[in-house]
């Protein structure tokens, strides 16, 4: 994967990317989700990983609400930026 440096440099494309899968997931699924801002948290290169296919980009999100985490969201995608997976964790 020669995306490490693409990272770097687009760091800011990455975490809009992860912010529209959010504001897409499935609401019925996890139900009414009440937070109040989405923190950018950490982007990681996955190169081994029990159950994501690798090599990979994670991009973490975090929910919170009164200015207290109440979640993560997890997006992982390929060197191109295609979807390989997500969690949401409340």
């Amino acid at each position: 994967m020669n995306a490490n440096l693409h990272v770097t440099n687009n760091k800011n494309e990455y975490y809009q990317l992860a912010m529209q899968y959010f504001q897409n997931i499935n609401r019925a699924e996890y139900g009414d989700i009440n937070y109040d801002d989405i923190l950018s948290k950490s982007i990681s290169i996955l190169i081994d990983h029990g159950f994501i296919p690798t090599p990979c980009i994670e991009i973490k999100l975090e929910l919170s609400k009164a200015e207290k985490k109440i979640g993560n969201y997890f997006l992982y995608v390929d060197e191109n930026k295609k979807f390989i997976d997500e969690f949401l964790i409340i």
